[in-house]
């Protein structure tokens, strides 16, 4: 998946050179090596923070990856970059704008055309192929992922050129819009759907903008359910003389309470299973897994000389009759 150089530091893409600097400093103290030594995954880190910090606060190259995404290298390096930072060309109208920069009468379109596959020759309008769907990780709660939620997204999307039409060339020379490639770089926003019933590791296919993006979803843990597919698991805990004597249980799910009857002499332990109670199965929601209860017997504490005689009497009983005890 490429890197998002404003993820990487943790700014919004509208973030000034202060907000970038102030980020990249912090990030880079907390990943430093000489702070993280013998940790490879800070290393790691610490280099892509700076390679981040290196792009967003220069202006230039800011620039270009705003426009172009994980591609501005190669858009600089092949004259983008040095028409904006080196001589600049006077263009009066008429004739080649990029002569002054590119040497005399250099015909830019040929030189993009070697450069970026001069197999278009002849003015044919042949479209190239889409880009790979675009990859982006979204984290939802277990609720959200038990109704469906929407999110919000923004990511760099691939659009066809519109000087071009896709087709990469114009007038059978290669198109200066987009060197070639058919398609642009741009800003991409717009809500969208996340189904219910997704999991960990979920591949769900959005188009915001027409953009084709592909989310991978992460389920946050929750503090009462462990989710295995669509099957919940919980545990409740219970008084041991309700678990002795039989009662009716008031168990959690996800969308309010319900009773569960408990039976006199329950083991603590037991696991109890409450169909329909889990998660909606992916695709068919109307579907649900199982709900599996753990009765967890909860030990009485700070008992009275009352109470205390009268688990001496029923031990003393358990002694006369053969209990369990004397086994």
């Amino acid at each position: 998946m490429a890197k998002n150089y404003y993820d990487l530091l943790g700014v919004s893409r509208d973030a000034d050179e202060k907000q970038i600097r102030l980020a990249y400093r912090r990030l880079a103290r907390k990943y430093h090596p000489d702070v993280n030594s013998g940790q490879d995954d800070t290393a790691e880190r610490f280099k892509e923070v700076n390679e981040a910090n290196e792009v967003l606060s220069n202006a230039e190259s800011r620039k270009l990856y705003d426009r172009y995404g994980e591609n501005w290298r190669q858009v600089q390096q092949h004259g983008r970059g040095a028409a904006t930072s080196g001589r600049r060309a006077q263009y009066q109208g008429g004739g080649n704008p990029f002569g002054d920069v590119f040497g005399g009468g250099a015909d830019i379109g040929s030189m993009f055309g070697n450069l970026f596959g001069a197999g278009r020759r002849g003015g044919g309008r042949q479209r190239q192929q889409r880009p790979a769907p675009l990859e982006q990780s979204v984290e939802i709660t277990l609720d959200e992922a038990f109704k469906g939620t929407t999110r919000a997204l923004q990511v760099t999307g691939q659009t066809v050129c519109t000087r071009c039409d896709g087709a990469g060339s114009v007038d059978g020379a290669a198109c200066p819009e987009c060197l070639s490639q058919g398609y642009s770089y741009q800003p991409v926003r717009g809500e969208v759907a996340i189904p219910a019933g997704v999991d960990n590791g979920s591949r769900v296919r959005v188009t915001p903008g027409g953009q084709q993006v592909v989310l991978i979803v992460q389920v946050q843990p929750h503090p009462k359910f462990q989710r295995k597919s669509a099957d919940l698991y919980t545990e409740v805990s219970v008084p041991l003389y309700d678990v002795v004597l039989g009662t009716e249980v008031v168990v959690p799910t996800l969308t309010g309470q319900v009773a569960l009857t408990l039976p006199p002499e329950s083991q603590n332990g037991r696991v109890f299973r409450l169909g329909g109670q889990g998660m909606p199965k992916l695709g068919t929601p109307s579907e649900r897994g199982t709900l599996y209860v753990t009765i967890k017997s909860e030990l009485p504490t700070s008992l009275t000389d009352e109470e205390r005689k009268l688990f001496e009497q029923l031990q003393g009983l358990r002694k006369d009759t053969g209990g369990q005890d004397d086994k």
